[in-house]
């Protein structure tokens, strides 16, 4: 979704994507972290869309999805996408040394930049943090936000330094918060505002601007990792959901042709769940 954002103001660009592939094996023991990884990940990369690239096949003229998958975007565009484990060693960092780019913008990307690679891009390179820096850095920022009661959840662009989550500030955008939506609601929409900021930098860039940068404040910082069970059955007690099937699947029918129904393989795997508070990941 966030390529889908980028990639039409990015035409007059050369792109290259990479993807991160990382799950922390905490993912895999923390049901409910099963739960966001299996709806988040798993189920639209490799149920969904591999149904969607083969039906794309022959559709000729026939209307186009709102939204389109990593083959579909790399095939309109004319971009590399390729996933990668090994960002800093010596082939992570030929590969971006090899592309050459003027900027680098990290989003939903699960390695952490050092100084060989983060240095490449002569304009730098940037993060879109979901969460509001310094208070919510680290993971999981939209949860924590959301348990703590807040109004709205920040989103902020920041320049990539040695630290994570440390670098100086370009901006912080908000998405209020709606009680009534599940949390996986909000991670998808999260990041519309800090795109919002980056586009906006860019556009800059352009003109011959450059960023204004805020430093953090390191007081209010508090990193935090994965959440364990405590945690969530905090987020249960006060009547918040992680996930809710109606409201997954119009996220992902953004990614259907009009004239196309929702695979039936994907809405069997979303009404297994039970779309309450705890509930598991289907196998």
């Amino acid at each position: 979704m966030i390529l889908n954002t980028l990639l039409p103001r990015l035409a007059d660009c050369k792109v290259m994507v990479l993807m991160s592939e990382k799950t922390r094996p905490v993912e895999n023991t923390v049901p409910e972290l099963a739960e966001i990884k299996f709806y988040e990940r798993d189920l639209p990369v490799d149920i969904l869309f591999p149904l969607l690239d083969r039906a794309e096949v022959g559709r000729g003229e026939a209307p186009r999805a709102r939204l389109e998958t990593f083959a579909a975007l790399s095939a309109r565009y004319g971009i590399t996408i390729e996933s990668i484990t090994d960002l800093n060693g010596p082939d992570g960092e030929a590969r971006i040394r090899a592309f050459a780019p003027d900027l680098t913008i990290s989003a939903r990307f699960s390695l952490i930049f050092k100084p060989n690679t983060y240095d490449i891009p002569p304009l730098g390179t940037y993060n879109i943090h979901p969460g509001a820096l310094p208070r919510y850095a680290g993971l999981f920022a939209p949860f924590r936000c959301m348990l703590d009661g807040s109004d709205a959840i920040g989103c902020t662009l920041h320049r990539v330094d040695k630290g994570i989550d440390t670098g100086p500030i370009v901006g912080i955008g908000y998405l209020p918060v709606d009680r009534s939506r599940s949390l996986l609601w909000h991670v998808v929409n999260t990041y519309r505002p800090g795109l919002d900021l980056f586009l906006a930098m860019l556009d800059g860039l352009r003109q011959g601007r450059e960023p204004q940068y805020a430093v953090q404040d390191f007081s209010q910082r508090q990193y935090v990792s994965l959440p364990g069970a405590e945690p969530f059955a905090d987020f249960r007690a006060k009547g918040l959901k992680l996930f809710e099937p109606n409201e997954y699947l119009e996220i992902l029918s953004g990614f259907l042709p009009p004239d196309m129904a929702m695979p039936s393989a994907v809405a069997r795997a979303v009404n297994n769940g039970r779309g309450d508070p705890c509930c598991s990941a289907p196998a």
